[in-house]
């Protein structure tokens, strides 16, 4: 298992039963390490899907001149997802709740992880 690996199964395991899947995704929508709980979520179509997503509402934010994008929220009537760019923008992650999480502590992970996830990418 590799670090980025444990530290997403560690976010796993502050969220509990409210955690879907978490993956940390290149801008090409391709993922290079992922958690979830169950088979029947496709973490692939999501990483792909929200690569789209990600560099729309970067774009979107320079264009109009709003500042740098800290995250982005999605809701459906059953998920949360939420996505923020690591690093150097080239990565984003992914996180996808129940609609019974707390978005407040979901995001205060996320800042509590991004370096470390940052950190622990292969060299």
């Amino acid at each position: 298992m590799t670090e980025l690996e444990k530290l997403l199964q560690q976010v796993r395991l502050e969220l509990g039963s409210e955690f879907i899947a978490t993956n940390i995704v290149g801008i090409d929508g391709i993922a290079i390490a992922e958690e979830k709980v169950g088979a029947d979520f496709d973490t692939n179509a999501s990483a792909a899907r929200f690569a789209l997503v990600m560099k729309l509402g970067d774009k979107i934010s320079n264009r109009l001149e709003m500042g740098t994008m800290e995250d982005n929220l999605v809701t459906t009537d059953r998920y949360f997802i939420l996505s923020r760019f690591l690093g150097n923008g080239a990565y984003y992650w992914n996180l996808i709740l129940t609609k019974q999480a707390t978005l407040g502590y979901a995001r205060l992970l996320m800042d509590e992880y991004a370096d470390k996830l940052w950190a622990a990418f292969p060299q």
